[in-house]
């Protein structure tokens, strides 16, 4: 275990610049926070570099001494700064980034099409691991899921289910031809949901403008979700989680 209480040490340094995507990037590494999202992530697989502890949770510290991960202790101001919170919690972790892409046999997905808020984004991802989808797609223009904001939303779903950030047309046109259907929301679409679908690929769009015009043009299914009050939309991500389980509840009626 080592301990550092400069914050001006250059490794310290390197944790700090985490913060932006440029340098997550560069690096490889991004941060997560707290005991629990730290195990979670080693115990999913996930290759940690180091553990940032502002005191000796012994827990933790035991955890880290199974695993063989480096331990360091740093005053919590330190922490405070490597954290884009002002009360992050006592415990911090770097994380080697590690590709787990979606098998495209599998027949329920989720695709985001330039969702820009990262809270959005990681509250998609954990909606997604929990309705089983097989997948997440993400366009080049959306946020960074491996962002501290989408992180700290996701809430350890990033280590569960397979991601691919990619051209987000190609892929949809990808599935299509393997029979996929693509059920995009939006504000013009219909309030049913079709019958028989045997495999979908629910798309979310931007909070403000929705899906593109392209995406929306080789959708299958253009879905819309009832309002029965004044509001004229839905947060992205509750509107995803609907979405979701609607599809979700479509695909096991039509096997049963």
């Amino acid at each position: 275990m080592k301990e550092i209480r400069s914050h001006s040490n250059e490794y310290i340094k390197m944790l700090r610049s985490l913060k932006r995507k440029k340098f997550r990037d560069e690096q490889g590494l991004y941060i997560i926070e707290g005991a629990k999202t730290i195990e979670e992530a080693v115990s999913s697989g996930q290759e940690l570099a180091c553990i940032l502890i502002s005191d000796k949770n012994g827990s933790v510290m035991r955890f880290a001494q199974q695993h063989n991960v480096e331990t360091i202790t740093v005053p919590y101001e330190i922490v405070q700064q490597v954290a884009d919170t002002k009360s992050p919690p006592k415990e911090l972790a770097c994380v080697k980034k590690q590709e787990n892409l979606p098998d495209l046999g599998g027949s329920f997905y989720v695709a985001l099409d330039d969702v820009n808020d990262p809270k959005n984004l990681g509250t998609i991802i954990r909606t997604a691991d929990a309705a089983g989808a097989d997948g997440v797609f993400i366009s080049e223009t959306s946020a960074d899921f491996y962002g501290p904001k989408a992180q700290r939303a996701a809430m350890g779903s990033t280590f569960h289910i397979p991601i691919e950030v990619c051209d987000l047309k190609k892929r949809l046109a990808g599935l299509k031809e393997s029979g996929v259907k693509i059920v995009s929301g939006s504000l013009q679409g219909k309030e049913e949901m079709p019958e028989g679908l045997t495999a979908a690929c629910v798309v979310v769009g931007n909070e403000a403008r929705g899906i593109s015009k392209e995406i929306a043009d080789m959708s299958d299914v253009l879905y819309k979700i009832c309002i029965y009050g004044q509001a004229e939309s839905l947060n992205a991500s509750v509107a995803a989680g609907i979405m979701m389980y609607d599809v979700r509840r479509a695909l096991k009626e039509a096997i049963i």
